[in-house]
């Protein structure tokens, strides 16, 4: 795990954690919704300020068993998980609500806890919602600092705090590199018997440590130099609380599945060989893209499936393929577990696709292949409107995001979109990234030695 030190978001539900979380990092890593208990489980990014790194944690709305369901308990269990590896507690409030009785309770279990903690009272947009900040004193946090993570309003005076009250390691400003990557895919395709594949053959000591559910541990292990930490989800454990209907337990299975994905740099996702691609591998695919993960498939058992022969696996490909054009960029390796057949190729290929998530594909060279794939095909009317492209650049890394000026982004056609991706997967040798088009009226153009700066 990293020696990174650790700031956590915490607060009751709706006061704007994921928004803050957002904010500092600068990009939408968090889904943000005024419905209470939209975030349950903990999502953890690496942020930097001044040169400072550390690392930030999203949870769940603290509530009690009386205002939600039965995963309530389970909320607050990570909660304070959470809390307990923090170095620092960032507890947010609603200055436009004040407080509530949900506040006083919360903040009375985090002042028992010891840990360093700033009070943040969010919604700050007006001068009037600044001056009912003071009214938060009573809650025994010490002064108020009120924000607006909406607009940004005193959020990087709020950084300059955090990283004054952070423990001051060396390591916390250089860490070094480590590659985090899930293994998901259905019940019985092998995920476990990869996992110990992969760590028993590098023959490392392997360290565990919470993850993000009761459930769920990371193990690090060193391949050919790098070091990597693997994501394993254990079963669910039963709770004399919590109902065994379905839908339940389908809660908790995506709840895992999502953190997962949410933790890692890439996601394996493993096939049965015997089974081939079903409806449930697309979906999590989907999930995938929409997290922003690097992507490689495995098709697993490939030592015991019957019958193959040399065209067995381009069969299989294309079986895939047709499922979505753009799964043609999607590395597809077919392994056995149990034998260890091409796993270290596997690891090979984490590595490539890490790279390229993180890839700064250079500002003249976005621009010529956008000007020159829009010359050679360029986009039909609509509406009566010509959809003019205007240009284009890299604006994100990790995930891998072009931006493109248009004034009308809404009358862009979902078949030319695919068509630039193509082009630009092609030209940019981006296999196994979550590169995204963005459509809008305006560019703000990024360097990239900006994007640089934050893809190491």
């Amino acid at each position: 795990m990293s020696d990174l030190p650790i700031v956590c978001i915490v607060g009751r539900p709706n006061v704007g954690k994921s928004s803050l979380f957002n904010r500092i990092l600068g990009r939408r890593a968090a889904v943000v919704s005024n419905r209470e208990g939209v975030t349950r489980d903990r999502h953890y990014q690496e942020a930097e300020w001044h040169g400072t790194k550390f690392t930030l944690v999203d949870t769940g709305g603290f509530m009690t068993d009386e205002q939600i369901d039965v995963l309530a308990e389970s909320v607050r269990e990570q909660i304070f998980a959470a809390v307990n590896d923090a170095n620092l507690i960032l507890f947010m409030v609603d200055v436009r609500v004040g407080i509530t009785s949900l506040d006083e309770q919360f903040a009375k279990l985090i002042l028992k806890t010891g840990k360093p903690v700033i009070l943040v009272a969010n919604k700050s947009e007006e001068a009037t919602d600044r001056a009912e900040g003071w009214a938060f004193l009573n809650l025994g946090m010490g002064t108020p600092r009120t924000v607006s993570a909406l607009t940004g309003y005193a959020v990087l005076s709020l950084l300059d705090e955090v990283i004054m009250l952070l423990p001051q390691k060396e390591n916390a400003k250089s860490a070094e590199t480590e590659i985090s990557f899930a293994i998901l895919g259905r019940p019985n395709a092998g995920k476990s018997t990869l996992l110990n594949r992969i760590l028993g053959e590098e023959r490392v000591v392997v360290s565990e440590i919470p993850g993000t559910t009761r459930d769920s541990i990371d193990c690090n292990f060193k391949f050919n130099g790098v070091h990597f930490k693997v994501t394993d989800t254990a079963g669910l454990r039963k709770k004399a609380k919590v109902s065994k209907q379905k839908d339940e337990v389908e809660i908790f299975s995506n709840m895992r599945t999502m953190e997962s994905i949410r933790r890692s740099n890439v996601v394996v996702l493993l096939l049965d060989a015997s089974r081939g691609f079903e409806i449930q591998d697309l979906r999590i695919i989907t999930d995938i893209r929409k997290e922003g993960k690097g992507l490689i498939l495995a098709i697993n058992k490939w030592d015991i499936l019957e019958n193959k022969d040399s065209k067995s696996f381009d069969l299989i490909i294309k079986e895939i393929r047709k499922k979505d054009p753009l799964f043609e960029w999607i590395p597809v390796i077919s392994i056995s577990a149990l034998e260890g057949l091409r796993v270290h190729r596997l690891l090979q290929e984490i590595q490539t696709v890490y790279a390229n998530c993180k890839k700064v594909i250079g500002r003249e060279r976005v621009a010529e292949t956008f000007k020159a794939a829009i010359e050679k095909n360029p986009h039909h009317s609509r509406s009566g409107h010509s959809v003019q492209l205007k240009r284009a650049c890299q604006i994100l890394i990790d995930p891998p995001v072009i931006a493109i000026e248009t004034p009308y982004p809404d009358l862009v056609d979902e078949s030319y979109k695919r068509y630039l991706l193509k082009i630009f997967f092609e030209e940019f040798g981006l296999k196994g990234a979550p590169l995204k088009l963005n459509f809008d009226r305006s560019l703000h153009l990024r360097s990239d030695e900006d994007l640089e700066r934050h893809a190491t």
